[in-house]
């Protein structure tokens, strides 16, 4: 085999697999891992892959979760933009679903000031739950279960038994990457399961989710882009990612334009 042609094979199973480390490499193409290693350092030249610890990943591959630390400090205009539009969707007696994230805490702020007499909320997300218990008006519903530190969120399978019994006209859904190809992902597999769960209880789902996000990836996927009534994004998002997106059924909103 041709070192191009041997180089577009690598980068093919990198790219269909997500992570792959030297050694598999090695074995699947019966190559030493000294070529393996030459050969990740010219494609990452190529900006095809990026080389990790032992391995490689796709290029936009994210395996682990951002701290929320991290994530509440980044992009705030848009994600405070995006909750301001995501608020045009909340009727009164509504029932929705928030997910645990940065964008729908900021769409938590906003809901005690909207004029309604009556709102329900399920979340999964501990500062979500303690931003809305204090108004009467609001009815807050704690999904429980193990607290995950790093997103200070319940997740895990408490979650999803409490949400299979529960019925919302709407669920917002927040999410730490996305893309036309992969769609929705997330980087775990309890993650994944709670998010689909919060999406076949509801009614209607819209995912809220800034143009930084675009264009990355993670190993678990949710849904597809065309599997959301609407994606509110900022706009932010280039040209070329939102013809990407339109072509694959994306029901695109552009907060703040």
């Amino acid at each position: 085999m041709l070192p191009v042609e041997r180089r577009r094979k690598m980068a093919q199973i990198i790219k269909s697999q997500g992570a792959v480390n030297t050694r598999e490499l090695a074995e699947i193409l019966s190559i030493s891992i000294m070529t393996v290693r030459r050969d990740l350092k010219v494609l990452e030249e190529q900006n095809l892959l990026e080389i990790t610890w032992g391995g490689a990943v796709p290029v936009g591959f994210e395996a682990h979760d951002i701290p929320r630390s991290h994530k509440a400090s980044c992009m705030r205009q848009a994600k405070a933009d995006i909750a301001r539009t995501a608020c045009t969707f909340i009727e009164d007696n509504a029932f929705i679903a928030l997910d645990a994230g940065t964008t729908t805490l900021e769409l938590a702020r906003l809901l005690p000031s909207l004029p309604l007499s009556r709102l329900s909320v399920v979340t999964p997300d501990l500062e979500i739950a303690m931003i809305l218990s204090g108004h009467a008006h609001i009815e807050v519903f704690l999904t429980g279960g193990r607290v995950d530190p790093v997103s200070r969120a319940c997740n895990d399978v408490d979650v999803m038994e409490y949400l299979r019994r529960i019925r919302t006209t709407l669920a917002f859904v927040g999410i730490n990457v996305w893309e036309a190809e992969h769609g929705v992902t997330t980087s775990s597999s309890e993650k994944m399961h709670r998010k689909i769960q919060l999406m076949e209880s509801a009614d209607k789902s819209i995912l809220l989710v800034d143009s930084s996000k675009y264009a990355k990836f993670s190993p678990w996927r949710v849904a597809g882009v065309e599997d959301f009534y609407r994606i509110i994004t900022d706009d932010g998002l280039p040209a070329a990612a939102r013809q990407q997106l339109e072509a694959a059924g994306a029901s695109l909103l552009y907060a703040g334009s």
